[in-house]
């Protein structure tokens, strides 16, 4: 019964908050991205968003492979330039290897114009299985992208 009690209280934590008018659709392109990984051209769909927090959709393609992806975004300041961090479980399926991604990932976003962004960061990532497997690997890699919201 406490667990239950416990579920429904975070549900309605992460749930319960007004929403706002925000744009939900998300185009990127560039040198990988926080959302999506490993992609070039990306779109992510927010399923919820509040004022500083936003939970995504969302797929995305480099060249010789694809993601999908699901994730939470937290903004600690928002305004024409914007600095938030993100938290994913992604799908990747390529020519060299196929398996679940973890992610992290602390970005900068600078207003451009009113749909576009310039954003720069970092995205730690985890490869492959538990630590023992000699394919897994953990690195952080640098990004910078484009992105248009609409």
């Amino acid at each position: 019964m406490k667990r239950l009690l416990s579920i429904l209280f975070i549900i309605g934590l992460i749930f319960g908050q007004e929403k706002i008018d925000l744009k939900k659709n998300n185009i990127s392109i560039g040198m990988w991205d926080e959302k999506t990984g490993f992609s070039h051209i990306s779109y992510t769909y927010d399923i919820h968003q509040t004022e500083n927090r936003s939970f995504f959709l969302g797929g995305g393609t480099s060249i010789l492979g694809w993601t999908g992806t699901m994730g939470w975004q937290q903004y600690f300041y928002k305004s024409k330039f914007s600095v938030s961090s993100v938290i994913t479980a992604q799908r990747v399926d390529n020519f060299m290897w196929t398996g679940f991604m973890p992610t992290a990932s602390i970005l900068m976003k600078y207003q451009l114009f009113k749909k576009a962004q310039v954003k720069l960061g970092l995205v730690a990532l985890s490869l492959g299985g538990s630590p023992h497997d000699s394919k897994a690997f953990s690195e952080i890699f640098p990004f910078i992208a484009l992105n248009w919201n609409y």
